[in-house]
């Protein structure tokens, strides 16, 4: 075996590239579509915007995406969306990025912590069901450094207590469950797609979700052009403003 290039072996890569570690990764077609949209004075337009919702969800294999202004936005969108309100109880796994929990607090909810499984990061099941009141009502389920969690453990156990979950997937984009797509398990996820994530648009981020009253809570949230057509498309909406605006151009 030839000696190891950290003691003084060949190269395996011996051109230095100033684009090989570079991220994200930025081609032609996006510096061309991004100069058309300021050519065109159509940044603050929705239609491109729904076009990647519609590509997006697809491609997770759900039936609505809802782009946000970044992961928090649509975290948060995802636990309004779900009925997370005052007094109730949102459990996390102890080990995450503050805004899968602390968005929480914005409804009057409270953050209930559980232990993480040492080896895989992910939340324990087992711990997980010891920290259920009668006021939980939601679980954040966070696939942690890409490492999907155990999603049909969790689903059975919030099945059991008749339990929403949000799937945070920021770190997962793509990854497999089963040879299902994370953020397509639970009722709803959310994703960051900031430069550092694995699908990065710069700044952004999507809510996935098959329920059709989840998706209109979430329109309800933050996104009121959506509303606009929701309301005439079903007379029972009532139009409220609820003074944020997270939808994205």
């Amino acid at each position: 075996m030839s000696k190891l290039a950290l003691f003084g072996g060949e190269k395996a890569i011996k051109t230095e590239s100033p684009e090989m570690f570079k991220w994200p990764i930025v081609n032609q077609a996006m510096i061309d579509a991004g100069a058309k949209v300021i050519a065109e004075g159509t940044g603050s337009g929705t239609d491109i915007t729904k076009a990647f919702e519609k590509e997006y969800a697809a491609w997770n294999g759900t039936k609505f995406g809802l782009a946000h202004t970044n992961g928090t936005a649509a975290l948060e969108a995802a636990m309004f969306a779900v009925g997370l309100g005052e007094g109730d109880e949102m459990i996390c796994p102890s080990i995450t990025y503050w805004a899968s929990c602390t968005a929480a607090m914005n409804l009057g909810a409270k953050v209930v912590f559980a232990d993480i499984d040492t080896e895989t990061l992910a939340l324990d099941p087992k711990d997980l069901e010891k920290r259920i009141t009668d006021k939980t009502k939601a679980i954040m389920v966070v696939h942690y450094m890409a490492r999907p969690s155990e999603m049909d453990e969790i689903m059975a156990i919030a099945e059991k207590h008749n339990i929403k979950v949000i799937e945070d997937v920021s770190h997962a984009q793509g990854a497999l469950y089963k040879g299902k797509m994370v953020g397509s398990i639970g009722h709803v996820s959310a994703a960051s797609m900031m430069s550092g994530k694995s699908f990065a648009i710069g700044e952004g981020g999507m809510l996935l979700t098959d329920d059709q009253e989840i998706y209109d809570r979430a329109l309800l949230w933050g996104h009121m052009p959506g509303m606009v057509i929701l309301l005439i498309l079903n007379t029972k909406i009532i139009l409220v403003s609820l003074g944020v605006d997270t939808r994205i151009g």
